[in-house]
């Protein structure tokens, strides 16, 4: 966990090093926030492994001003490993994920119209956890505190008989388009980014996330 910090610090100080010296009034009138979700595509090696996963993800920022904003950018993706992985690893059942926390600064093209195309860009850390798993069945007591009596059940489970995870730096690129909703702050947005995580051997963990949300 120390490494996670570690990036947490630096990120808060590369962004603290862009805010101008303002009043907070000032600084809060141009702090930015957004989140979504969408659809993930494995690329490269990843591809090998998993199927189409999905993903969700939150940002915060500040405005340096119309043209330029500089964000923190949380993001998870997540996959279920495809026949071909779960062959190899002899288990019926298995996915993988990984989140992210990048420092994303944001390029937008034409922010004064209502359609304002954007490029980004960022640097951060990248945790990958990939978890293998077998049906199970428990017996439990389920009880009804309404009518007031339990009775005894048999449920089905996903019992996790194998994970490891690892944490390395990585990188995204891409772009996007927002969408000002009337006169005030409030955007909607639809972007594509390539990102790229680090490893030890072979290629590097790399997959492409499509997302669609909210900014404002």
């Amino acid at each position: 966990m120390k490494s996670v910090w570690f990036v947490v610090a630096c990120l808060l100080f590369a962004l603290g090093f862009v805010i101008p010296q303002q009043s907070a009034a000032q600084i809060w009138d141009k702090v930015e926030a957004g989140f979504g979700a969408g659809f993930t595509s494995p690329t490269g090696r990843t591809s090998n492994d998993v199927n189409m996963g999905w993903n969700i993800g939150a940002r915060a920022g500040y405005i340096v001003n119309p043209y330029l904003s500089a964000d923190l950018n949380f993001s998870y993706n997540y996959w279920g490993l495809n026949s071909a992985a779960l062959e190899h690893f002899k288990e019926p059942g298995g996915s993988m994920s990984i989140w992210s926390l990048t420092f994303n600064p944001v390029v937008r093209v034409l922010p004064k119209r209502r359609f304002d195309p954007y490029l980004t860009a960022g640097f951060g850390l990248y945790h990958r956890n990939l978890t293998l798993t077998t049906p199970t069945l428990v017996n439990t007591v389920f009880c009804d505190y309404f009518f007031g009596y339990c009775f005894p059940a048999t449920v089905g489970l996903e019992q996790v008989v194998a994970s490891a995870s690892t944490y390395k730096a990585g990188y995204n690129a891409g772009g996007g388009i927002e969408v000002r909703l009337g006169e005030g702050r409030l955007r909607v947005f639809g972007e594509a980014r390539y990102e790229n995580m680090f490893t030890t051997h072979g290629e590097d963990m790399t997959y492409v996330p499509v997302t669609v949300g909210v900014r404002w």
